[in-house]
């Protein structure tokens, strides 16, 4: 059995008495906008306060793990645009560098913001039959900005960034095994079990460690992908890709 600790717009939080958390999305589409960010953020927060050992899992509802940024606000306010955009990538820093291990349960579609929080968790675990992984950018015409560019050097292959953001190839579970992108795929009633597999395994007892110490895990993760968590947390959207030349 688990325990609701955090509830707020959709997004839910549950803690199981073996340290497992579990954040679920269920907005629809589970589009970012900033309603969705403002509560992501408050439920992160949650997270940090529950004490160690735990791990997370992020999972959503429905068809969507998410469908990525929110179009149709984005139209209708370009100046708020790039601040709710810089909020999501602070959001995404926080779960790449978390203190314990995360684990990404892909329950649907995960396009471009969508793929961005999978791939920002530690580990993922993708439905089978249904539901695509693709960076959309080349489809929409939208600059890969900062954060997620560097989000998906620090996690997918060059091949896999060829042909996935210069193609906008959409990959089911099994091509986004094959790619790197996912490292489980399993049927939907498997879904949760597999991914709670994942996040116990991760647990510092399971892990037979000698001296587990949180902040130590989170500066290796800093160290592991400086250069994602530095565009995620410094970089903002107006800067030009000519800038970094």
């Amino acid at each position: 059995m688990s325990e609701l600790i955090f509830d707020d717009d959709g997004i839910t939080l549950r803690a199981a008495a073996d340290g497992i958390l579990t954040l679920r999305l269920n907005r629809g589409q589970n589009v970012v906008n900033p309603a969705l960010v403002t509560s992501l953020s408050a439920a992160l927060d949650k997270v940090d306060q529950v004490d160690h050992p735990k791990s997370l899992v992020i999972t959503a509802e429905g068809k969507f793990f998410s469908n990525g940024l929110d179009l149709e606000f984005m139209t209708s306010n370009a100046i708020g645009t790039p601040i709710m955009i810089e909020s999501f990538w602070k959001i995404l820093a926080r779960i790449l560098v978390m203190d314990c291990r995360t684990v990404a349960a892909i329950n649907g579609h995960g396009f471009g913001a969508g793929l961005f929080v999978a791939l920002a968790c530690d580990f993922r675990v993708m439905r089978t039959s249904r539901g695509y992984l693709c960076w959309p950018e080349l489809n929409l015409g939208m600059q890969l900005a900062k954060g997620f560019s560097e989000l998906s050097k620090a996690k997918a292959s060059q091949a896999t960034l060829r042909e996935g953001v210069l193609t906008g190839k959409r990959y089911n579970s099994s091509e986004a095994f094959k790619a790197g992108l996912v490292d489980v795929e399993c049927p939907i009633e498997n879904l949760i079990e597999e991914a709670e597999k994942m996040a116990v395994a991760g647990l510092p007892e399971n892990l037979e460690l000698a001296n587990f110490d949180p902040e130590a895990l989170k500066l290796i993760k800093v160290e592991l992908y400086t250069d994602a968590y530095r565009a995620l947390t410094l970089g903002t959207v107006a800067t030009h890709a000519h800038s970094r030349l």
